[in-house]
């Protein structure tokens, strides 16, 4: 009687359950061919630091990982779908098809997955938060470049302004005609719009002696010893004197650990206090900018022409399509 019964469940299984699995299967299968569908078929050498490895992506799906690891799904829909022409742009103009250099740490990768070289990246297939938002914003825009004078641009961005962007000679050694100081309103939502830093005396002249031995430094009367001598239009310092050396305010900065350049120095005891404004090099797009321009009723667009000045939004077809017309390539 117990074989009997165990014989029928086991006909019961094979009856019911493994139809279920493989429609199941199947399902899974067709999701998959759905999402490459929607994608398209372009694909990029893309280096996945986290996985060590050299691979094939589709474009618009590194877009999409690149999206959810550089900007909260919380942002409004059009700051993503800024996000997503930057991230787009900025990929297509290093990859080596359309006239870019690649990844210089990776051989062989257009680009990789180490934010600090290339762009963050978050796998999409671990978004479990907001996937459709995500996709919606880079499916809305899918194909969509920004171009000056029918160029890729170089669609830089960063966290916080600070209120003002930088023009890109004043952070960089290049002037950029697209990459120009505009006003960046809409960030109080910033959680490091302002920033306090409190860094001890002694601490700061170890500090400044790994970036140059020669620093001569006294922990009496350090006030006396650091003075700022120029500001950028965005209000980064350019360069400040520490010790009798000129330095840079980015040099500094990074010394230290601050969120931005953009900073003033107060004074209590042995302790220094940094009162710091922004986060990140300042140039191009804001993100925090960028949502708080969505908020207040911005397109994408609008906000994609208000950070980078001069350009026009284009599709990839109709910019290859210009190029061997007229025998273009992608700016580098």
């Amino acid at each position: 009687m117990k074989r009997v019964l165990v014989l029928l469940l086991a006909l019961i299984i094979v009856l019911f359950a493994l139809p279920l699995l493989i429609l199941k299967g199947c399902h899974s299968e067709k999701k998959d061919e759905k999402v490459n569908e929607d994608f398209g078929t372009m694909q990029i050498s893309v280096f996945n630091v986290q996985q060590n490895k050299l691979e094939e992506m589709n474009l618009e799906e590194y877009v999409l990982g690149v999206l959810a690891g550089e900007m909260p799904s919380s942002f409004h829909l059009e700051a993503l779908k800024a996000q997503a022409l930057a991230a787009r742009t900025y990929t297509l103009m290093k990859t080596r098809a359309y006239g870019g250099k690649g990844c210089d740490k990776h051989l062989g990768a257009d680009v990789c997955t180490d934010f600090a070289h290339c762009q963050a990246f978050e796998d999409p297939k671990s978004i479990t938060f907001n996937y459709d938002k995500y996709k919606k914003a880079v499916l809305d825009t899918k194909g969509e470049v920004i171009v000056y004078n029918d160029s890729l641009i170089q669609a830089v961005f960063h966290s916080t302004s600070g209120g003002k962007t930088e023009n890109s000679e004043e952070v960089w050694t290049n002037k950029v005609p697209y990459l120009r100081s505009v006003a960046s309103e809409f960030e109080e939502a910033s959680p490091k719009l302002i920033t306090d830093r409190d860094i001890k005396v002694n601490d700061f002249i170890t500090a400044m002696k790994k970036i140059d031995s020669s620093i001569q430094l006294s922990s009496k009367n350090i006030q006396k010893q650091i003075k700022v001598l120029d500001r950028s239009e965005g209000g980064r310092i350019t360069r400040l004197s520490v010790g009798g050396k000129v330095l840079s305010g980015s040099t500094v900065r990074s010394a230290l650990g601050l969120n931005s350049s953009n900073f003033n120095i107060g004074y209590k005891g042995d302790t220094m206090k940094f009162t710091v404004t922004g986060n990140g090099h300042g140039v191009g797009l804001s993100q925090y900018g960028a949502d708080g321009m969505a908020q207040k009723g911005s397109k994408y667009d609008e906000i994609v022409k208000h950070y980078y000045r001069g350009v026009e939004i284009t599709k990839i077809e109709d910019l290859v399509r210009m190029w061997s017309s007229s025998n273009y390539k992608a700016s580098n």
